[in-house]
């Protein structure tokens, strides 16, 4: 009974280590802005890390998924044992320091894929931690030597099956399922080597799998875009409620004094009425959050002034998104002159929006020669729009129909062609 539980608990983990490293892999720069926030003054006070937060997303979504098919194939098991009881000790811990203190509300764990909140990130690390812990055990004893032929022709497909489940049915992403079909061949030959080095080359090989996915999408765009910025939307439907959303519901809290003693009051009990009352005080605290739109955070400002809705109802809009102007890739911006030259010339506007300080950016203009205008947007919705600095936007009546990562911009000959008349 114990070796099928051993089994079945390696099948769970090992699938779900693998699909959680991709998913972040799909996005590791936006992991790395998750960890930003563990490493905040007010989480963990750890600001000394903040500048490796890309490298360690990168390592960390790279050993999930090292870590995810080492405990399918049953490689070097008590290493990868020790090494899961120990990363599921530390994000127990994390998960639940950040629910019981309300530090992130959002864990990060499935990227934007699968948004949980920190107490269901805690209890689904409670639960995984479980199986860890058999796995843990069954590695000593009886022990958990590297699959037979045998093994691996039940334990890879039951595995493969279950990715597949969870990657149509939740992630409505094929890209895992092909993925895991690759490494598990290579497992699968490499595993019919007779020398021990077969389990370090099989690691090797993952290694560098994963890490040039990540560089994939890290110099381009995520490969599965799983926020609200995605193109085809709408900005501007997607910021208002559906009809029969929730509402936030509030409560009035009145204090009045009543013969010398402050008492407080709801509404429905009229402290006003009461005879020889006299008011103190009032406060509106929420009793129950409602629903909020896909996108509740979008604007763009200029000069005391909101310019939203007037560039969301433009034909067609061209924009330039760079975060932080003094982290921005120069000869990219530079490089965006024809572009928008040619954007002009077929009247197209084109707008930068950045979260910089406005001399900052004007200083900026007048160094690159810029024949356009920065407005002011959030820097947390500019790094959620596109995983660039700089990134570009084609907006048609605040509908993204294009989206570029400044090392994929098409030539605008191809953009008539291909967007801009997509729709005629």
């Amino acid at each position: 009974m114990f070796r099928f539980l051993v089994k079945l608990s390696r099948i769970l983990v090992g699938s779900l280590f693998i699909i959680s490293g991709l998913i972040k892999a799909n996005d590791a720069l936006g992991f790395a802005y998750k960890l930003n926030d563990y490493f905040a003054a007010d989480v963990l006070d750890l600001p000394a890390l903040i500048p490796f937060s890309y490298p360690l997303a990168v390592f960390i979504c790279i050993v999930e998924i090292i870590l995810g098919v080492n405990t399918l194939i049953g490689s070097k098991m008590k290493i990868t044992s020790w090494s899961l009881l120990l990363m599921m000790v530390f994000f127990t811990w994390l998960t639940f320091y950040s629910a019981y203190y309300n530090k992130v509300t959002d864990c990060g764990c499935f990227g934007d894929a699968i948004k949980l909140t920190p107490w269901e990130s805690f209890w689904k690390d409670i639960i995984l931690s479980f199986f860890v812990l058999i796995i843990f055990v069954g590695s000593y004893k009886p022990g958990i030597p590297f699959n037979t032929s045998k093994q691996q022709n039940y334990m890879l497909p039951i595995s493969l099956a279950l990715l597949t489940l969870f990657s149509m049915l939740q992630l409505e992403w094929a890209f895992p399922v092909w993925f895991t079909i690759v490494i598990f061949l290579v497992a699968r030959f490499v595993g019919m080597m007779k020398s021990e080095a077969k389990v370090w080359l099989i690691a090797g090989v993952v290694a560098l799998v994963s890490y040039g996915f990540t560089h994939y999408t890290y110099s381009h765009l995520p490969i599965k875009d799983y926020r609200p910025y995605k193109l085809r939307i709408n900005i501007g439907e997607d910021m208002k409620l559906p009809e029969g959303a929730k509402q936030d519901v509030y409560e009035d809290i009145w204090k009045y004094d009543i013969n010398g003693e402050v008492k407080e009051f709801s509404t429905d009990d009229k402290p006003w009425s009461i005879e020889g009352a006299e008011f103190v005080d009032r406060k509106t605290i929420l009793l129950q959050e409602g629903d909020k739109p896909p996108i509740h955070d979008f604007t763009i400002e200029g000069i005391g002034e909101d310019f939203t809705q007037r560039f969301l109802d433009m034909d067609y809009l061209v924009v330039i998104v760079a975060y932080d102007i003094s982290k921005t890739n120069i000869e990219a911006q530079k490089g965006l002159d024809g572009f928008i030259d040619k954007a002009a010339k077929a009247g197209i506007m084109t707008i930068g929006l950045s979260a910089s300080p406005e001399d900052k950016l004007e200083g900026f203009r007048r160094d690159i020669n810029a024949m356009y205008s920065y407005f002011f947007t959030d820097e947390t919705t500019l790094k959620t729009i596109v995983r660039a600095n700089p990134g570009i936007l084609l907006l048609k009546k605040g509908t993204i129909v294009g989206k570029w990562h400044h090392n994929d911009l098409p030539n605008f000959e191809t953009l008539e062609e291909e967007i801009i008349h997509w729709d005629n």
